[in-house]
């Protein structure tokens, strides 16, 4: 269930659209007034579209403790409505944006061991989660990411991710699978998320261990069980429960 925290309402002004690949975009949405303090981990704003009352959550891919600004990486998508909203703003264009919204309530090594997977955009979350572990110098948790695009092209952040993990290689473990991946020189996964890339690259079930889920339904379902509609957890399904992960170990965002 979603935890509403800090502010209400904002109206962000569109104030820098950067293209990022074929179908992604990072808006920068500037606040009339700076906010009074830090997004907390991990988190997320509403985006409401006034004239059909559609909401939906996206997590900046900027600094949590910016102030002034938050900036939304959006991918277009030709049966979302808010995605093709978005990405027909232009600068200086307003949209209602709500928020933040707790979306895990994180502290410093509450797990030894964060397992994530995700799809698409849904890298977002985790990468303002990995962000905030690798900033702390007193935080010790291991990251271990399986991302799973289409093709090396649709692989958003790959940059940044790559830093990290050559940064911190005793600290972030990446591994990508593709559907369409490069005829040369790839040797990392292809096609869906699998239950053998999950016990190779996440950490086995245990009390220490906490694997975090983001991605479009369909990998959703095959991976953990989706979100119940009042957007509670909803019981581990997919893959990760015949793993033999349990609920407290399994966080779907």
């Amino acid at each position: 269930m979603f935890k509403k925290v800090v502010i209400a309402g904002l109206a962000g002004v569109v104030s820098n659209i950067t293209p990022y690949n074929h179908n992604t975009s990072i808006f920068r949405l500037k606040f009339q007034k700076p906010l009074k303090e830090a997004f907390p981990i991990a988190s997320c704003v509403l985006v409401k579209d006034d004239s059909s009352q559609i909401v939906r959550p996206y997590t900046p891919i900027s600094l949590v403790n910016e102030l002034n600004h938050i900036d939304l990486m959006v991918k277009r998508y030709d049966n979302g409505h808010m995605s093709k909203l978005i990405h027909s703003l232009k600068v200086g264009d307003k949209i209602d944006v709500k928020g933040p919204i707790t979306t895990l309530p994180y502290s410093a090594n509450m797990k030894k061991h964060i397992g994530m997977i995700c799809g698409g955009t849904g890298i977002t979350p985790m990468h303002q989660l990995i962000d905030c572990i690798l900033r702390n110098p007193e935080d010790k948790t291991k990251v271990y990411l399986i991302y799973a695009n289409i093709s090396k092209e649709d692989i958003l952040l790959y940059e940044e991710l790559e830093k990290w993990a050559k940064e911190k290689p005793e600290q972030l473990k990446i591994y990508y699978t593709l559907d369409n991946p490069p005829k040369d020189n790839w040797a990392q996964g292809v096609g869906f998320v699998s239950q053998q890339m999950v016990k190779e690259n996440i950490p086995a079930p245990s009390d220490d261990v906490l694997v975090l889920v983001c991605g479009p339904g369909g990998m959703m379902r095959h991976v953990s069980g989706t979100k119940n509609r009042d957007r509670s957890q909803g019981p581990v399904e997919g893959i990760l429960k015949e793993l033999g992960y349990t609920q407290n170990q399994v966080h779907k965002f």
